[in-house]
């Protein structure tokens, strides 16, 4: 499927910021451990939290579906896998926790996904694992899934972590230590940048009868069984990104209805949109974006949220003077290298961008023109581009997967046709 997207000159109305995506992953992965029945009120529903919802039914969970809740009737420890196999399709976050909590069954399980995840090398989170005692082999050298886990002992005890640990494997650290058989204590080298992460297991862990003690390095987890809990998914400001970023560009009106926008993810984005001189009114309810807007050049820190470089490079190339985007080293990892599939991406419709190693160099405002484009098969530079092409010269077409947008995006284009929006799919 492509995008096609021509020039629109105003966008106006309103929406609300959906749930966050990391929340319902990490809520869907501890219901699994916990015996009983657990509740997650107002889940994302999308393909990257599709595909671990039926990894944890593959591991002995039963789960009921409705329009605005999961309930999910746990295994307790160990999980009770059907097969030998998970497959987490495009799934990072699905594939580290569900690693995770094969180490706990007595058996062999193999952890794959689709072809674009088994190009990923993920050394750091396989080293950590280890560290915990988890028997876990890559198939390939470059330590890239598929993963084989040999289960059944989890050791525990004092693991050091260094600074090459991305926060985002933290989760899946942490959830299956409660069934170690050594209590579990996790000593920072490095305390990480970015916290959102660990904050929310740890909210979470606690939520079902298992709280962390953490300090300035350190983070313990005490031995004792999850219980049946019930969380409500909290809104996400930042994955309202593609739309904030295109309102912007166009001069237009939008508000975006969440409760305290200003935490994790969400308040680096709206850091970004300060620094850069956007029009915005943030009250406890809502994001109101009223034009006009006149963006100027800034120096970016996407230490704690590197996956928002492809809408900081979009605004960079309509921000007066230069923007420069640093520690964003991270986003090369992801579903793709976000650094250069963006600024290739932007150059061809006319930015002029510089990559460096951890982030890009962008001299501004630049006249883009529509073309075609590639959407690298991730969501994020999809989304990017499609906000770019609104504000282009002409008529842009996104190849590539854009069908990309549903591992996280559930309405992306009938909500930007909505908003007024000229952008429609194509399948070729």
């Amino acid at each position: 499927m492509d995008l096609v997207v021509r020039p629109t000159q105003t966008l106006s109305g309103a929406i609300e910021a959906p749930p966050s995506k990391l929340h319902t992953q990490l809520a869907t992965a501890l219901a699994l451990l916990a015996e009983g029945k657990s509740v997650i009120e107002r889940p994302l529903k999308v393909g990257d939290t599709s595909s671990l919802l039926r990894a944890i039914e593959g591991l002995g969970a039963t789960v009921k579906r409705t329009r605005e809740r999961w309930t999910i009737w746990g295994t307790g420890a160990p999980p009770r896998p059907a097969g030998n196999v998970i497959d987490v399709r495009n799934s990072a976050t699905a594939l580290s926790l569900m690693t995770a909590l094969a180490s706990l069954p007595p058996r062999i399980t193999v952890l794959t996904g689709d072809e674009q995840l088994r190009a990923r090398p993920m050394p750091a989170l396989l080293r950590a694992l280890r560290g915990l005692g988890v028997e876990v082999y890559s198939t390939k050298p470059d330590e890239s899934p598929p993963f084989v886990v040999f289960g059944g002992e989890l050791r525990g005890g004092e693991v050091i972590l260094d600074e090459s640990l991305s926060p985002r494997w933290l989760p899946a650290l942490l959830l299956p230590c409660p069934y170690a058989k050594k209590p579990v204590e996790l000593r920072f080298i490095q305390r990480p940048e970015s916290e959102r992460q660990l904050a929310l297991v740890s909210e979470l862990m606690a939520a079902a009868g298992v709280k962390p003690t953490t300090t300035a390095r350190r983070l313990g987890v005490p031995k004792k069984p999850y219980r049946a809990f019930r969380t409500r998914v909290m809104p996400d400001l930042a994955a309202s990104a593609p739309f904030i970023t295109a309102t912007i560009l166009t001069d237009s009106k939008l508000r975006v209805l969440c409760a305290s926008p200003r935490t994790g993810r969400s308040g680096t984005f709206l850091d970004i949109l300060k620094r850069m001189g956007a029009s915005l009114r943030v009250s406890k309810r809502d994001l109101v974006i009223r034009s006009p807007q006149r963006l100027r050049g800034a120096k970016i820190d996407l230490s704690k949220a590197p996956e928002l470089l492809p809408f900081a490079a979009v605004f960079g190339c309509k921000a007066k003077g230069r923007t420069l985007i640093r520690n964003a080293a991270e986003a090369r990892e992801m579903k793709s290298d976000r650094i250069s599939a963006i600024a290739c991406e932007l150059r061809r419709m006319g930015a002029r961008i510089t990559e460096h190693r951890d982030g890009l160099r962008i001299e501004g405002p630049a006249e883009l023109k529509g073309c075609k484009v590639d959407g690298h098969n991730d969501h994020a530079v999809v989304a990017a581009l499609a906000a770019a092409g609104l504000v282009a010269k002409g008529k842009t077409i996104i190849t590539n997967r854009a069908e990309a947008l549903r591992t996280s995006y559930s309405r992306f284009v009938s909500t930007f046709r909505d908003l007024g929006a000229d952008i429609s799919s194509a399948h070729t």
